[in-house]
């Protein structure tokens, strides 16, 4: 039963004793029960809660300890146990706002394990169902990354084109470099070095400014 289905059931449940004007001891232990079963299905709610964002927890952690280690021993295996578990947080009712979350690692963990196309897909039902979450423009991002492993440069850059915040000018140069990389890669060179001069003048000391000044300096 959902809540909005106890709350009416609560109301319905109170005219009743008031058309039928039942004691006051049998309304009071009436009442009770209705009150520890209303308590019981919110601490059951909240118990699933806290084991989805647990699960999610433990699958990050052990994916990222993988990547970190870079071990290949037991990676398929450790690498499709976390994909069936967030599969498993998602199938579930009770996720509530970690469903985003795991929406979006079982995106990274695909893409991690090279299976690009079904990353692609499960970043954007994320952006179907939650386009505008705080992860969106990371999910863009995202998909921008598995296009570009696969060759579709194109496609990347259309999710890195104004994917940045417009007053955030670190965010703006990693775009201008994504942008500028995969020009690069189509053999648009004009167009990559304008992209990378911009990265540089938007933010010179940030990663992103410093990888853009390399290639501008191999591509002289």
């Amino acid at each position: 039963m959902t809540p909005e289905e106890l709350i009416e059931t609560g109301k319905k449940f109170l005219n009743y004793l008031k058309e039928n004007k039942l004691p006051i001891a049998l309304i009071a232990i009436l009442v009770s029960g209705l009150a520890v079963v209303s308590v019981n299905y919110f601490n059951k709610k909240t118990r699933e809660y806290e084991k989805a964002w647990r699960t999610i927890g433990e699958l990050t952690t052990e994916v990222d300890t993988l990547e970190f280690q870079g071990k290949e021993t037991n990676r398929d295996e450790t690498l499709n146990s976390a994909i069936e578990g967030y599969k498993k947080v998602l199938e579930g009712s009770t996720a509530g706002k970690a469903a985003p979350w795991a929406l979006f690692q079982l995106g990274n963990t695909l893409y991690t394990a090279k299976k690009y196309d079904e990353a692609v897909a499960q970043y954007k039902e994320f952006l179907d169902h939650y386009g505008n979450h705080p992860l969106a423009p990371m999910v863009r991002q995202s998909i921008a990354y598995a296009f570009e492993e696969k060759g579709h440069f194109d496609a990347a850059i259309q999710y890195l084109q104004g994917n940045a915040p417009p007053d955030n000018p670190y965010f703006t140069a990693q775009e201008k470099w994504d942008i500028g990389r995969c020009l690069e890669k189509m053999g648009q060179l004009e167009e990559a070095r304008k992209a990378f001069q911009e990265a540089v003048h938007l933010a010179p000391q940030s990663p992103w400014g410093g990888l853009a000044q390399y290639r501008l300096d191999r591509m002289k």
